[in-house]
């Protein structure tokens, strides 16, 4: 993370040692043991925050995660009768594929995940869904993607480009240029540092780093840098949207899903593990680095390869 010198350790969530166990297997344990508590946050299995629009229920919180799905569609040039080769970057259980496909009947995806329970969980919920041959979901890096060179129309990254190296994540967007065709279209809907050269103070500092350390992310995409590295690897017409406040109606449920899924587990006599403890802080933490616009920022980010 590129913020200034005199807090750059205070802000990295993790040790040397730490970063030195695998980064792939901290992801995999994290969502194979926390991978229950985001049924609880989305009947459709979503993983994100939303979007809200004007004319939307505010309550309804399936709704506007269903809308991010239709705004990342939007930003990849899609109309209903487009025929494509798209890959989802990440697809968690498949909803943003899902929602993709459904709207998009000419539409083919592959998504890519590391962990295997969400390889089981995404191809059952494509199979009940009758989608099992247009949705392929794969056990893959998003970095070392097994796909041609120049042959998808569009990809996109839910939340996920978090996971990948670096503040500019540099190898993703490196392997998104690789396996897009020109012409193709991109999408990053995630939180960015907005102003690295400035130093967090101590609540950020500590805020920032229980975040990613509970979510098992080694530090967030720099905004400065993710976009120095697009334009280094041919992308063009890049736009920055700064959607923190759509995002905001969705966050503000994140207190009231805690605590329903707090109640839940207590009458249903379960005992919460590790993982689902660290991502119910780490939901919690969100929102505090959330009100800090002038130094995070939740983003929707699209562009096209040359």
């Amino acid at each position: 993370m590129n913020i200034a010198s005199a807090n750059a350790r205070a802000a990295k969530p993790f040790s040397a040692d730490q970063r030195a166990l695998s980064s792939v297997e901290r992801i995999v344990e994290f969502y194979e043991d926390a991978g229950a508590d985001y049924e609880h946050w989305s009947r459709g299995l979503n993983m994100h925050l939303g979007f809200y629009r004007w004319g939307l229920n505010p309550f309804d919180r399936e709704a506007m995660l269903e809308q991010l799905n239709l705004e990342i569609a939007d930003r990849l040039c899609l109309r209903h009768d487009t025929e494509a080769f798209l890959i989802d970057l990440g697809c968690g259980m498949g909803a943003v594929a899902r929602s993709i496909a459904t709207n998009h009947p000419g539409t083919m995806i592959k998504g890519v995940t590391l962990v295997p329970s969400q390889v089981k969980i995404a191809s059952e919920q494509n199979k009940n869904f009758g989608l099992e041959s247009r949705i392929e979901v794969l056990k893959a890096n998003y970095v070392t993607l097994p796909f041609e060179t120049g042959k998808a129309d569009g990809v996109w990254a839910a939340e996920s480009a978090c996971y990948a190296k670096g503040a500019d994540k540099a190898d993703l967007v490196k392997e998104m240029a690789r396996v897009l065709r020109s012409g193709g279209r991109f999408a990053v809907a995630d939180c960015f540092v907005a102003q690295p050269e400035k130093e967090f103070g101590i609540l950020m500092n500590k805020c920032y780093s229980a975040v990613c350390k509970n979510w098992a992310v080694v530090e967030m995409a720099s905004l400065g840098p993710f976009i120095s590295a697009l334009n280094k690897n041919g992308f063009r017409d890049i736009v920055v949207e700064d959607i923190s406040w759509r995002a905001v109606p969705s966050m503000l449920h994140a207190p009231f899903a805690v605590l329903t899924f707090l109640l839940k587990k207590l009458f249903a006599g379960e005992a919460l593990n590790q993982q689902s403890i660290n991502n119910l802080k780490a939901s919690l933490l969100a929102m505090i680095l959330g009100l800090n616009r002038s130094k995070i920022r939740y983003c929707l980010i699209s562009g096209t390869r040359c």
